[in-house]
């Protein structure tokens, strides 16, 4: 039963509904996985489920299990109480409205729920889920599950500690300038500024100049990586900001981040 939607006579119709979702996949020695009955071969059964099943693909940047995981919590959750909407938006999706909108359109969808009930499959589909759960996960019960992390963009940490020392090194080549850009945080979010050292007629003062936030460490890190290979520029674009304002040197600074670009004639 590999579809994307489930069949009209229902889960109950075609498979047992108290085993777990995917027990008529075929485990032979002589082959890497798991045989489904059109014959094709999955790694696993979370794999089988989440491709073959749910018609969603897998990447470095958004993995099966973190999917499997997401998919697990809720439907663990809405089939011991009763979930609202806004539960869901606060506990699995940040606050994020639209995304948890979207998902629990997702399940029902898939045939996964119906309303605020998890249905025959999706019983099915958690009985597999917890089954197949990492030996160091958390207890079931707990309800501690890995779900949606705080983070936008593409920076999930992987790098960060070998990012950090090289930012530090381009950081510190520009500490005796009069003007220079700093990373920093700025509301709470990753962000870089441009400040002058002894700014002012009267009493010279340190002034932030400029400044831009990104959703993610990796974003800001790229930009000021950038940034330091135009170590030579800082005071330039220093005078500019001090004398034309911020949003001159953004504009200045857009147009030279795109002058090297090849122009496609084609």
């Amino acid at each position: 039963m590999n579809r994307s939607a489930p069949d009209p006579r229902g889960y109950g119709d075609l498979r047992h509904p108290d085993l777990p979702w995917g027990y008529w996949l075929l485990q032979n020695p002589a082959i890497n996985g798991l045989m489904d009955e059109e014959g094709k071969v999955w790694p696993s059964l979370r794999d089988y489920l989440w491709e073959g099943r749910l018609c969603m693909t897998s990447s470095q940047a958004y993995p099966v299990d973190e999917g499997c995981e997401l998919l697990l919590a809720i439907l663990h959750a809405m089939s011991i109480r009763f979930v609202t909407q806004e539960q869901t938006v606060q506990s699995f999706f940040l606050g994020i409205w639209r995304e948890a909108r979207f998902f629990r359109a997702w399940l029902c969808g898939q045939g996964l729920t119906q309303g605020s009930e998890v249905t025959v499959e999706g019983r099915a589909v958690m009985r597999m889920l917890a089954a197949t759960r990492r030996v160091d996960a958390p207890d079931l019960a707990s309800l501690e599950f890995p779900t949606l992390h705080p983070w936008n963009g593409l920076d999930r940490g992987t790098t960060r500690q070998q990012r950090e020392r090289v930012m530090a090194a381009q950081e510190a080549l520009g500490r005796m300038l009069r003007y220079r850009f700093i990373r920093q945080a700025v509301a709470g979010q990753p962000a870089i500024a441009l400040i002058g050292y002894e700014l002012g007629n009267n009493i010279p003062l340190t002034r932030v100049l400029w400044t831009l936030t990104f959703p993610d460490d990796y974003a800001r890190d790229r930009l000021f990586g950038w940034l330091s290979h135009q170590l030579d520029r800082w005071s330039a674009w220093g005078e500019l900001a001090a004398n034309s304002g911020s949003r001159a040197l953004s504009e200045h600074l857009l147009l030279l981040r795109f002058a090297d670009e090849m122009i496609d004639h084609g």
